[in-house]
């Protein structure tokens, strides 16, 4: 098969190429930046320059593709009108330039988020059919996109994952390196439960679904069987690191001063702020927990990484990559 990957040199994109590529099909991929391709498989990718903004022009060309997977997105923007732009917008652009085309997907992959649907009741994952409420600006842009994706007359999936570790995982890092410096952050009386996935069981249930021969339109969450919480979190980075680590509970007020004290400065001083205000509300809701028994029954997925196989796979990457000593 011959696959269009858009946010390819990211994280999962990487992934997902390499796992392509060794299953003998065929990528095209979108490159914005060519001096972030070192991750990518040396053989086997077709670079496709340019960035988002391409998809504007409807009379753009596409190389025919029996599959695309749309992974491009922004998790932390400076501005809600950036959040929509990259994240709904540019997923509509994508669409209405493959209207266009000469040739149509047999299906179109959208990589949305656990963010659209929201946080989940303590203990009670949540299921696609529960009705969305995202409440941060990430999540709203997922979930206008894939309601605007429902009447796409080819077939779309839309995938939500939940957190996602991995090596090369930059979103993370911050985690690791608070622990290896003996250090663990939580908010003050929350211990916060949370879905998460492993990059490669992540790459496996996209290839499942690019397989699916439906012609309907499919949303589904990704996450491993059994969630985690914040506190068994930082334990397990501890002994994956082998270093004793402190957990200091901060107060809610203290939280939502420091981030905003940083959302400021970063729109003075240019530097890629982490802690947004915006991410304020993710924080300091009791459960982000959702159920893929969906894309278990359906596809028959099933993920293979549970949380310390996860974080044992993700020190070891970042080691590699020197991210870590």
């Amino acid at each position: 098969m011959r696959f269009f990957v858009t946010g390819a040199t990211g994280f999962i994109g990487t992934h997902l190429c390499h796992r392509l590529i060794r299953e003998g099909h065929e990528v095209v991929a979108l490159i914005r930046n060519p001096n972030k391709t070192k991750g990518l498989p040396r053989t086997g990718v077709t670079p496709f320059k340019g960035d988002l903004s391409l998809f504007k022009d409807k009379d753009l060309p596409l190389p025919p593709c029996d599959v695309v997977i749309h992974l491009a997105g922004i998790v932390a923007a400076k501005t809600l009108r950036e959040y929509h732009e990259i994240n709904c917008q540019a997923v509509i652009d994508l669409v209405e330039c493959l209207k266009q085309q000469k040739w149509e997907p047999k299906r179109l992959l959208f990589a949305s988020s656990l963010a659209a649907a929201g946080p989940s009741p303590i203990n009670g994952p949540l299921k696609e059919i529960d009705t969305p409420h995202p409440i941060d600006p990430y999540g709203r842009a997922k979930w206008e996109a894939e309601q605007y994706l429902w009447e796409v007359p080819f077939p779309i999936t839309s995938f939500r994952p939940s957190v996602v570790f991995g090596p090369g995982d930059p979103a993370c890092l911050t985690l690791f390196k608070l622990a290896n410096a003996h250090l663990g952050l939580k908010v003050w009386r929350l211990n916060q439960q949370i879905s998460y996935i492993d990059v490669d069981d992540l790459v496996d249930s996209i290839l499942k679904m690019a397989q699916e021969n439906s012609h309907q339109h499919k949303t589904y969450f990704v996450s491993y069987k059994t969630p985690t919480d914040i506190e068994e979190l930082w334990e397990t980075i501890s002994e994956t690191l082998n270093k004793k680590v402190f957990v200091v509970p901060i107060p809610q007020f203290v939280l939502f001063a420091a981030m905003a004290g940083g959302t400021f400065l970063s729109k003075i001083i240019p530097f890629k702020n982490q802690l947004d205000l915006k991410q304020y509300k993710q924080m300091t809701v009791p459960a982000f927990l959702c159920s893929s028994e969906a894309l278990q029954n359906d596809l028959q997925w099933h993920p293979q990484n549970d949380l310390r196989a996860c974080i044992k796979k993700t020190v070891l990457g970042y080691k590699k990559d020197g991210w870590l000593r």
